[in-house]
């Protein structure tokens, strides 16, 4: 049995929610959260005190989620579409480093990675249509900050799902004694 609470609710109560999930045998919640209902996914969190497995999508990879949850978020999944430690051979994070001095996020690398595309695109057929017809084809691909770039024919990307997992760690990249790493390389 599953139950869906709506975070966007005006009267969306955590504290209600956690209650009835916990009381209906729930083993795991899933807070598909949005920028704009991150803080009471954050209230979730908190009042579920590491009773129930926590997992996320990318609007929970945040420094904000490390800063508020700290010790209640350790050991949450977040699925996001890339991760700065997600390919340690990759020159796309040290490049980025160099240039902007500091890290980048999922966001910045996809929008490299969108903006590789677009050139690519343009380079071999440089129309509106012509590079519409080049980002379909099923040969068109490219290399980009998070690996090959590729297209399914819906015309969304076709690439893996990155899963990370927060952990207490000191010294830590977010500054919070908490970061987002891999989940295949994940230490506690």
């Amino acid at each position: 049995m599953s139950s869906e609470f709506d975070l966007s609710k005006a009267d969306f109560s955590a504290a209600k929610s956690v209650e009835q999930a916990v009381k209906q045998g729930a083993e795991v919640l899933m807070l598909a959260a949005s920028t704009d209902t991150l803080d009471k996914a954050l209230q979730v969190v908190q009042v579920n005190q590491k009773r129930l497995s926590l997992l996320g999508g990318d609007d929970i990879y945040t420094p904000k989620t490390l800063e508020i949850g700290q010790q209640q978020t350790v050991g949450m999944v977040l699925a996001v579409p890339w991760h700065i430690d997600s390919n340690l051979n990759a020159d796309f994070p040290q490049k980025s480093r160099q240039l902007w001095g500091g890290d980048v996020n999922w966001r910045t690398a996809l929008a490299y990675d969108a903006t590789r595309a677009f050139i690519a695109a343009l380079e071999r057929n440089p129309t509106r249509i012509g590079i519409q017809q080049t980002l379909s084809s099923p040969e068109f691909s490219t290399r980009g900050a998070s690996g090959t770039i590729r297209f399914l024919p819906s015309g969304d990307r076709n690439a893996p799902v990155q899963l990370v997992q927060i952990v207490s760690k000191n010294p830590s990249r977010s500054g919070t004694g908490f970061d987002f790493v891999p989940v295949s390389t994940s230490r506690n």
